[in-house]
């Protein structure tokens, strides 16, 4: 008696590589969030920093009063630190944007998942910066909390020279 040979898989076959891949699939997109998550949060702390960086820089050059503050639109000096920032000359010391060609670089909202905020001396809107050391300059921090993942808040605090360090560790505002 000569038996057929049938190609194919079984139900039972079929079912366990469902649950194989469900189980797969459950970690990667765990994983994909933590990574996106962990992508953002260093793309805003490089942003920030070049920033940073680049309103000291055009002082100290130009030997002209330079502002960052937080805009939504690149217009004008308003919304919150997370929909972007500007940075741009400030002759009347008015932290404000009164001539546009006067910006320098505009910088884009930051993304979904984190929040940043500014916690300055006098204003938490800005920081100024000058070329003559020791006027206008403020003191202060930068907090950055996200919400999708453990592990990704960061503080980066600013001094008055214009030099900062980052903390890794979970701040209370958060």
């Amino acid at each position: 008696m000569k038996f057929k040979t049938r190609f194919g898989f079984t139900l039972i076959e079929c079912l366990i590589a469902v649950i194989v891949l469900g189980i797969v699939l459950t970690f990667s997109v765990s994983a994909y969030q933590h990574w996106r998550s962990f992508a953002e949060s260093k793309k805003t702390l490089t942003e920030l920093s070049s920033a940073i960086s680049l309103t000291e820089s055009y002082a100290l050059t130009t030997r002209r009063s330079v502002t960052l503050c937080q805009s939504q639109s690149g217009q004008s000096c308003d919304g919150q630190w997370s929909e972007g920032f500007v940075v741009f000359f400030d002759e009347n010391n008015r932290h404000q944007i009164e001539d546009l060609s006067e910006r320098i670089k505009i910088f884009t909202a930051i993304g979904s998942s984190g929040t940043l905020s500014f916690y300055g001396f006098p204003s938490s809107n800005y920081w100024h910066y000058q070329a003559k050391i020791g006027q206008n300059q403020q003191n202060g921090s930068f907090v950055y909390c996200d919400q999708g993942a453990e592990g990704q808040d960061w503080v980066l605090v600013l001094s008055k020279t214009g030099r900062y360090r980052v903390d890794h560790e979970r701040d209370q505002r958060c």
